[in-house]
């Protein structure tokens, strides 16, 4: 059902710990505003949130914290504070990444604001693009060259033999092929990908080859192959599942995060099925405009697009429901609806809390990706924030209207006046 989408977007990589901020200034303040410290921690009014060198130095109430006389201040009245928030799935896939780099960086950071620091993402991770290319990107917004957010990236992903989806094929044209034929060679890929500064690895458990197959599933040795050599250097696995038989791969392949639900399938999510998933600590990524999006795209009538959202928003929330991992992403960069609105909505339609949609944002893929420092607004942790002009938890769409977004106490997106 995929069609690629080459929006104008930027797509770069990340290294697993941060750098230190090129041009942050030495203390920022935001003064007066309203701060969610935590999923399930109560907020803040009237409050004073100090970045120091790049790090929270203090949060507390206005009268008892004081910024300095060198201080950047952010008038803090009448917005929200959130730790920086994590999309967990994107792509980058501009064709400004093949200009030359000294000609193409005030093009790139405009289309790194369009798709992420414009929505309040400080971290992303990038779950498949071609080989080299998110590495490079990173290198530049580290440099300073670029304002940009911390990134992973899984570089290319990993497909089964003969399994390269449908709907990737124009985009790979002239590629190296990313099948693998063999668990010796699923090794190898990974083991030399994370070698190159890969943050994780990316299998289609269940690729989408079109007719009469449909979803081809991965062999299951070959996803064990990748996954061990990914936990073999403490890294991550994506499995993109497809349907239920591709969701038995990913659990029995020892995957770490399913990057979509099954709807294609139209089933809920029985008992058993979820308990597998918790027994493997598996998280979800949601993606549910994804589905709004390519149905309208492939001119689905609305009463099947609502059935099909429904079956998602219902696996979404048996999940969530029995305590499994949620991370917030939007496959963005394939898709081009970079506005965050339409997910927050559905995923609140759902059944999600307002405390569950933050820690989807925040505190899960913090610890999930190993950054300890990030996912909170308190004293000691990085200096990641992003700041709403409306609250979240009065209207939960709030979180798609960004004021300012923080990386390492550098504002690296702000609202035009």
């Amino acid at each position: 059902m995929k069609h690629i989408v080459l929006a104008a977007v930027a797509l770069f990589a990340a290294a697993c710990a941060t750098p230190a901020p090129e041009q942050a200034v030495a203390e920022l303040a935001i003064v007066g505003a309203k701060v969610y410290p935590a999923p399930g921690v109560a907020p803040m009014t009237d409050a004073t949130v100090i970045v120091r060198d790049g790090v929270i130095a203090q949060v507390g109430p206005t009268s008892a914290v004081r910024a300095s006389a060198a201080a950047q201040v952010i008038d803090g009245r009448g917005l929200t504070v959130v730790a920086g928030l994590w999309n967990s799935h994107v792509h980058f896939f501009s064709p400004t990444l093949f200009q030359p780099p000294e000609t193409n960086a005030k093009a790139l950071a405009g289309e790194v604001e369009a798709m992420l620091t414009r929505w309040g993402f400080t971290s992303v991770f990038d779950i498949a693009s071609l080989p080299g290319q998110v590495t490079g990107l990173r290198k530049r917004i580290y440099a300073g060259e670029i304002p940009g957010p911390n990134i992973l990236t899984v570089d290319a992903p990993i497909f089964p033999l003969n399994g390269t989806p449908i709907y990737a094929r124009e985009l790979l044209k002239g590629q190296p092929s990313f099948e693998v034929s063999d668990p010796a060679v699923a090794t190898k890929r990974a083991r030399e990908q994370i070698a190159a500064g890969a943050d994780g690895v990316k299998i289609f458990a269940g690729a989408i080859v079109g007719p009469p197959q449909g979803v081809l599933p991965m062999p299951l040795d070959i996803a064990k192959a990748a996954s061990a050599e990914a936990h073999r250097h403490g890294k991550p696995v994506f499995a993109h599942p497809s349907n239920r038989a591709g969701l038995d791969v990913a659990i029995d392949g020892e995957a770490d995060i399913l990057a979509h639900t099954t709807a294609d399938d139209g089933q809920a999510w029985t008992p058993e099925l979820v308990a597998r998933l918790k027994a493997h600590k598996m998280a979800l990524i949601p993606t549910l405009t994804l589905w709004d999006v390519e149905l309208r795209r492939d001119k689905a009538p609305e009463t099947v697009i609502k059935a099909f959202i429904a079956v998602a928003q219902g696996q979404l929330k048996t999940y969530a429901d029995a305590g499994g991992e949620i991370l917030f992403g939007t496959d963005v960069g394939y898709i081009d609806v970079f506005d965050t609105t339409q997910e927050y909505r559905l995923m609140s339609e759902a059944g999600l809390s307002f405390d569950q949609i933050l820690g989807s944002l925040t505190t899960a893929p913090s610890a999930r990706f190993g950054f300890s420092k990030k996912g909170k607004v308190a004293a000691g942790m990085d200096g990641d924030l992003a700041i709403l002009s409306a609250d979240p938890a009065a209207d939960i769409t709030a979180f798609a209207k960004v004021a300012y977004t923080i990386r390492a106490g550098e504002v690296i997106y702000a609202v035009k006046k």
